[in-house]
């Protein structure tokens, strides 16, 4: 329940910062559907003031979190005295007309799918992933906006030789000027009103930014597309369950999903200025709006600003076709020009780093490998919660019939229906073509098809209206019900794929444990003054570097920008492995937990303990993992003094079933042997002494173990769920 709650309670608080702005700005007419607007001048509001506080003394939103709510408020009443009583009445009364009421089921419904599968386990409120580890970077940033302020080098926050990437030296500049500013200033905003950490906050927010984006998609494909209110509301309904968003979603793509509310936004505005030019009182309100959109995309994923308005330019000209009206087009180039110098003359700092990031992508190829997800993936139809494309020869079939079907439309339409031909492909035909570049370069550049995926979520609202301009559900006629028919379809595929989603992400891949949760005790351990994050599984790695802010620590293994390799200079490891040294002294060593382990560094220098041949990949399940041996698995123990060093040795193990043996030797001598059950257990302790120079341990199943299930080709034998090295002090 604590999920839904806090929803819904992010998807009011939003509307209520955007609501006054919307009623100020928005032309009578269009006034009705403030609600619509609503969410995307309520974000943009938001991160505005984080972005002012951010430029002052103040230690963070903690300090002014809850003094900028009168901001939302004097606009709301404002707006509210501007339309009179009467009419605001109406307003609000708009909310249960059917827009408002099918868009608002559509929302619960696709809400539940996305947020059921996270309140599924009843561990508290958290973060989890598919697979990305975005969520880890955008709590960090969240930390950084809400307790730091631009002076404070605290900690991490001042460590140049780590933290800096490109022009920024430090973390709080990094990500001011390259990061994806918006979605963490908007969770450091909201971790204060809502008392939550903001761990808590980035799964939950992804969520509420695919939401708000629901009724902006039904107004654009209304006013941009041409559609009638039951096609506007079935490609609403697309949206909301499409499985390319709820990938997004579950990989917590929140810079993303910001982008596709500013580019809605944005093409919905450009619609209205075009209609509304012959009208100049109402444009420069609607330049308001524009104003807001490009913040959203200056904050959130700046370097889209280039292309960001590659469909409202055609949309634009292709009215001027049909209906010359030049001047309008004139107007309406104007507003949005001025728009974007006032956004860039507001933000700067934003828009000097498109050139600098673009350099990082070519210095980096970030992200993943993506599937291509084609024209049947984009309307939803993939073949699983990764968006593998189905196997099956038919999908050639269904994928030629897709895109035939909407060419062949499209050229009918030229002769009768010019504008909404038009419009559709102002809307398909650029993102169209900037995913065939992309596929293109994917097949020299592995992560171009992350590019091509990011690509078409950004613009995904205008390309499905687009998509669906020449579906019609009016009439008894055979094309009609043939529409009613694929739509059905269409949303039965996307429900089948959304269940899917939410059943595998009640037990996700990636969460955040408590375990990693109580890496933040470290930041008030007085005799902890710096630390090495030792830590070699990624996801541990950055939430651990989230909770560690203020302490200064250094990275071993490459992580994300802004965290550089570099030589370690902790005085404490902070280490995440099976395989464990422990210290001579008591005082050398901090327990946390049978995941993590910090000790002194000095203090464990004279053997290291690594995985040798012989071991499968490491598995885990919650806050267990662990390791099958492939036959005979080897660790190697070295030695780095040279005198002998006394340690005593056990090992958490687990047989495929209970009695079987575990031989366990050490340089070619038996040195124990054991007994296995199917739960992981401890044997031990047995006494080593450990010569200079590398020693090799040796875990050996029994001969009459048990065999691997027959599901199971691997030759596994023994589990090693953790080993410990008790050092002993040198005589």
């Amino acid at each position: 329940m604590p999920y839904y709650l806090i929803a819904a309670g992010l998807i009011l608080h939003t509307c209520f910062w955007g609501m006054g702005a919307a009623w100020l700005v928005l032309p009578w007419r269009w006034r009705r559907w403030w609600w619509v607007f609503a969410p995307g001048l309520g974000l943009a509001l938001q991160s505005a003031v984080v972005w002012a506080g951010a430029h002052t003394a103040l230690q963070g939103t903690g300090d002014y979190a809850w003094l900028s709510e009168l901001l939302p408020l004097g606009l709301g009443v404002a707006g509210w005295a501007q339309v009179g009583f009467r009419a605001g009445g109406r307003l609000w009364s708009g909310l249960l007309r059917p827009p408002a009421v099918v868009l608002a089921g559509i929302i619960a419904v696709a809400g539940w799918f996305l947020l059921s599968p996270m309140a599924a386990s009843g561990r508290g409120v958290t973060s989890s992933s598919l697979g990305s580890c975005d969520q880890a970077d955008y709590a960090a940033g969240a930390r950084v906006f809400a307790e730091f302020s631009p002076q404070d080098r605290t900690g991490m926050l001042g460590l140049t030789e780590v933290t800096r990437l490109g022009s920024a030296d430090y973390f709080f500049d990094f990500w001011l000027r390259l990061n994806h500013f918006t979605p963490s200033a908007l969770i450091a905003h909201t971790s204060v009103i809502f008392g939550l950490q903001a761990y808590r906050l980035v799964s939950v927010t992804a969520v509420v930014l695919l939401l708000l984006n629901v009724p902006l998609v039904y107004l654009l494909a209304r006013v941009a597309a041409g559609l009638k209110p039951g096609v506007a509301w079935f490609v609403s309904a697309l949206y909301a369950l499409s499985p390319l968003n709820a990938y997004a979603v579950h990989q917590g793509a929140l810079g993303q999903l910001l982008a596709a509310q500013g580019i809605g936004l944005l093409m919905v505005t450009a619609a209205l200025l075009y209609r509304e030019a012959g009208r100049p009182h109402r444009l420069w309100p609607l330049g308001l709006v524009m104003l807001a959109a490009f913040w959203l995309l200056a904050g959130s994923y700046n370097f889209i600003l280039v292309v960001c308005l590659a469909q409202a330019v055609p949309w634009v000209l292709g009215q001027v076709l049909v209906k010359p009206r030049r001047g309008a087009a004139v107007r309406a180039g104007l507003v949005a020009a001025a728009a974007l110098v006032v956004c860039a003359g507001l933000f700067w700092p934003r828009f000097a780093g498109i050139v600098e990031r673009f350099q990082l992508f070519a210095d980096h190829d970030y992200g993943w490998k993506v599937p291509l997800v084609s024209w049947d993936g984009w309307l939803g139809l993939v073949g699983d919660v990764y968006l593998e494309p189905h196997a099956s020869a038919w999908r050639w079939l269904v994928l030629f019939a897709l895109a035939a079907g909407w060419t062949v439309w499209l050229l009918g339409a030229w002769r009768r229906q010019r504008a909404r031909a038009l419009a559709a492909a102002a809307l398909v035909l650029p993102v169209a073509a900037g995913w065939t570049i992309l596929a293109w370069e994917s097949l020299t550049r592995t992560n171009a098809s992350y590019d091509a995926f990011k690509l078409l979520s950004v613009f995904y609202p205008g390309l499905l209206a687009g998509l669906c301009a020449g579906l019609v559900l009016t009439g008894r006629t055979l094309y009609a019900r043939g529409t009613l028919g694929f739509l059905v379809l269409l949303l039965g595929c996307n429900l089948i794929r959304a269940d899917e989603f939410r059943r595998r992400m009640a037990s996700p891949p990636l969460r955040v444990e408590k375990h990693i949760v109580a890496l933040g005790r470290i930041e008030h351990m007085p005799e902890v003054a710096s630390v090495n994050v030792r830590i070699r599984m990624y996801w541990a790695r950055l939430w651990a570097d989230a909770f560690l802010l203020r302490k200064p620590h250094y990275f071993s293994e490459p992580t994300y920008e802004g965290r550089n390799v570099t030589p370690l200079r902790g005085e404490w490891d902070l280490i995440h492995t099976m395989l464990r040294v422990r210290p001579v002294a008591a005082a050398d060593q901090v327990e946390l937990d049978q995941n993590f382990q910090l000790v002194r560094a000095a203090a464990v220098q004279a053997v290291r303990a690594e995985f040798g041949p012989g071991w499968y990949a490491a598995e885990r399940f919650g806050t267990d993992q662990w390791r099958w041996t492939q036959g005979t698995g080897r660790i190697l123990l070295t030695n780095t003094q040279t005198v002998p060093i006394s340690v005593t040795l056990r090992l958490k193990v687990e047989g495929l079933r209970t009695g079987d043996r575990l031989e366990l030797g050490c340089n070619g001598r038996p040195l124990a042997e054991a007994g296995l059950s199917r739960e992981a257990g401890w044997t031990g302790p047995h006494d080593l002494v450990l010569p200079p120079g590398v020693s090799v341990l040796t875990l050996q199943p029994g001969p009459a173990n048990a065999r691997p299930p027959a599901n199971d080709p691997r030759n596994i034998g023994v589990a090693l769920h953790q080993l410990e090295l008790q050092l002993h002090a040198t005589p």
